[in-house]
């Protein structure tokens, strides 16, 4: 069972793979990267956060910028402002929510007076580039979750709260994250799709002009060739 569940997350993340290879190609053709990012350095320790980075965050902001970015340029105003509304709202969500429970753990960690926090050597620093407001959202949301975790993990070792609920709700946030990084990639890909679609009938009306021109052209040769 286990054996088929990875394969058929292998699968899938093929499958995304290819799909954010079309729209980054699509992008660079259409010059649509901006020149300007932020660098940053991140520490992320629990390997949900690690997870969710590695399997979402370069994705992610591609989608994004097909998402929000490709569609302005292509003249689908209405399209790019409702997914920026839609993607920051999503997020946005999510970290309220997920605030909640950071609020409950830092009480009961002050109300038993724990003094120390859980820590692991597995810790990495990632160095990231930021290319988009809405790819700092999602950055930001790991990096609750990791904090979250931390202190679970904390309030587990110092036994006020039982291993399942430490696991249970860090795994919970955790899927809650990837269907919010689907849903985003859902939005890019349609956004790739309208814009591709959007070029071809600009080249198609741009063909048809020239047509029309050329034939203008040639029927007022032909009429000064008639006098």
């Amino acid at each position: 069972m286990a054996e088929d569940l990875e394969a058929f997350d292998s699968k899938r993340e093929q499958k995304q793979n290819a799909e954010m290879e079309k729209v980054k190609q699509f992008l660079t053709e259409e010059e649509v990267k901006s020149e300007y990012y932020m660098e940053m350095t991140v520490t992320l320790q629990s390997a949900q956060a690690k997870r969710i980075f590695r399997r979402t965050f370069d994705h992610i902001q591609t989608q994004m910028t097909a998402a929000t970015l490709l569609t302005r340029k292509f003249g689908l105003r209405e399209l790019s402002d409702e997914n920026v509304a839609k993607i920051t709202e999503s997020i946005k969500q999510l970290s309220t929510e997920m605030n909640r429970d950071m609020e409950q753990a830092n009480h009961l960690i002050d109300d038993v007076g724990l003094k120390i926090a859980a820590i692991t050597d597995d810790s990495v620093d990632l160095n990231i580039k930021i290319t988009c407001p809405e790819g700092m959202a999602f950055m930001n949301l790991i990096r609750q979750l990791d904090n979250l975790t931390m202190k679970l993990k904390t309030l587990w070792m110092a036994g006020e709260i039982a291993l399942s609920h430490s696991e249970d709700r860090v795994h919970a946030w955790q899927v809650r994250i990837f269907k919010t990084a689907d849903a985003i990639r859902a939005l890019g890909q349609q956004a790739y799709i309208a814009a591709d679609k959007k070029k071809d009938s600009d080249q198609k009306k741009a063909e048809a002009k020239r047509a029309a021109y050329k034939q203008r052209q040639n029927n007022s040769t032909k009429k000064a060739a008639a006098v």
